[in-house]
């Protein structure tokens, strides 16, 4: 079965998102760090700013790491609730 027949099956969207980064999430970033000097930022710096982000997070995270450890402790917690 592939993945799409068995997303529909399980009755899943598979276009979920289950994790993002926003706007809000980089300007709270900006704001924690520069504090009300951020308020000096122009649209273009900040542009800027979320291109690095984006960049750095490309480069350095790679998700099968994190897909991996999430599956192990869904499993041991499928596992728990089984022997109950």
């Amino acid at each position: 079965m592939q993945h799409q027949e068995l997303a529909r099956h399980l009755s899943v969207n598979p276009t979920e998102i289950v994790y993002a980064v926003t706007m809000e999430t980089v300007l709270s970033a900006i704001i924690k760090r520069m504090g009300k000097d951020a308020l000096s930022l122009t649209v273009e710096e900040i542009e800027l700013a979320k291109e690095e982000i984006k960049a750095a997070i490309d480069h350095n995270l790679d998700i099968r790491d994190y897909l991996d450890e999430g599956l192990d402790a869904w499993e041991i917690t499928r596992n728990l609730l089984e022997e109950k």
